[in-house]
């Protein structure tokens, strides 16, 4: 019981460091790390050890699969790949149902592209659409944001949900069937909410919104369809490798995160332009790792984070039996990565802490790894308020007051998160009928 308080205590302490007195989550990820080591028992160079331990077990395939996510995302924004998949969902569901193929875009565009980038690329378009169809641009903005942040809290190749599997120890295509399932009705349930609020959501434009200049390629021929394939080929090599598993060394192959999301790359590179091919390759590789770098590192942190959890065998005091826990499976991951984001406004945090906390309840068999994974992912979109940058750069391009910005985005994100929460809950259940 000392060893469950004193982890509460260290958690605590957590949050408060990141929340209330800024502090980095990599230095407070380890001090705490070390911190509830040494009060449990540990030696310094024991606890030392497993902090060690734990980062290099996390990054030793993570890193490589989170910054190939990236690199395939500068591809897709830079060459103009994002832009037509962006386009052609608008023609297939036309005008009229412009807020459900904002979301449909948000979701395929956020899987690569980071939220931010994303945003700011489609925002042009966004601008447009809003003044020829008569659809409020909040509206418009609001189920695009919305469809992004789903996409980078539970679909891989995003950092977050990678990292989740990795702390987890869960096969990435395993998750994936289920959490587009929750994705899918977490960003129903947005769209349900943007629907009945549309008066709400209506504004007087009084100015116009900051315009981002965007230099706009043209993709041809063939080139149209590659970035359909790159973005969808190594997902669904990844969940056909999670079906049909086997000893096959192809199978073992297209599953493997890596390697398909390289061939997802391979298909995307046609369209570079061939001027400077090789200066434009190296360009896109160091935006990428610049962007990951920082997210790699916490991950690994999180990871070290997490193995002195298991090294201290705390987590024995949790649960005693996993059917006497029941539906408390869900709900605690559920609610943990929740608070996190809320507190600290961010998604990748809260994941990764979140998953390093239940990581040894799943290394003793005490949580289902599939539906602790879903659980945490659902959770950690949270209510996105004033401490996330998002919230703020929102704020900045529409021109629209906090407390407006409250009362919708804020209001949305919680309702996405609830509703994907109900359905990773609802799939539990059915599961355990079958």
């Amino acid at each position: 019981m000392t060893a469950l308080i004193t982890l509460i205590l260290c958690i605590t302490l957590l949050i408060i460091a990141i929340t209330i007195f800024k502090i980095h989550p990599i230095p407070a990820l380890l001090f705490f790390g070390l911190l509830l080591g040494i009060t449990t028992g540990g030696t310094v160079s024991t606890v030392t050890e497993s902090l060690l331990n734990g980062f290099g077990n996390t990054l030793k395939w993570i890193g490589l699969i989170i910054f190939f996510g990236a690199f395939l995302g500068e591809i897709l924004s830079e060459s103009g790949g994002a832009e037509i998949i962006a386009n052609t969902i608008i023609k297939v569901f036309g005008v009229k149902y412009l807020p459900l193929s904002m979301a449909f875009i948000g979701f395929l565009i956020g899987i690569p592209v980071f939220m931010d980038v994303a945003y700011l690329t489609l925002l042009p378009t966004l601008q447009v659409l809003s003044k020829k169809s008569g659809h409020s641009i909040l509206a418009l903005g609001l189920s695009l944001a919305m469809s992004l942040t789903v996409a980078h809290a539970l679909i891989p190749p995003t950092p977050g949900p990678l990292a989740v599997a990795a702390l987890l120890e869960v096969n990435v295509g395993d998750i994936i069937p289920l959490n587009i399932l929750i994705a899918i009705f977490a960003i129903g349930g947005g769209l349900i909410w943007l629907q009945w609020n549309k008066k709400f959501l209506q504004r007087a434009e009084t100015q116009e919104t900051i315009q981002i200049s965007v230099k706009k390629k043209q993709l041809k021929g063939f080139k149209k369809i590659l970035p359909f394939v790159a973005l969808l080929l190594p997902l669904a090599l990844m969940s056909i490798g999670a079906i049909y598993s086997s000893d096959n060394q192809i199978i073992a192959f297209i599953k493997n995160p890596i390697w398909a999301l390289s061939l997802g790359i391979l298909c995307a590179l046609p369209l570079i332009s061939t001027l400077d091919f090789s200066k434009t390759i190296h360009q896109y590789f160091q935006n990428a790792a610049s962007k990951t770098a920082l997210v790699i590192l916490i991950t690994g942190t999180g990871g070290a984070f997490g193995q002195v959890i298991k090294d201290t065998e705390i987590v024995n005091a949790l649960f005693s039996d996993v059917h006497a826990a029941g539906v408390m499976v869900i709900i605690i991951p559920f609610f943990l990565s929740m608070l996190f984001t809320t507190v600290t406004g961010s998604i990748t945090v809260s994941l990764i802490t979140t998953a390093s906390i239940v990581a040894p309840l799943i290394a003793n068999g005490m949580l289902d790894p599939k539906f602790t994974t879903a659980a945490i992912c659902a959770g950690s979109l949270g209510v996105i308020h004033v401490n996330s940058s998002f919230f703020w750069l929102f704020k900045e391009v529409h021109d629209i007051s906090v407390s407006k910005l409250l009362k919708s985005f804020s209001v949305l994100s919680l309702l996405t998160s609830l509703s994907g929460g109900v359905i990773v809950l609802a799939t539990y259940y059915i599961q355990g009928l079958l």
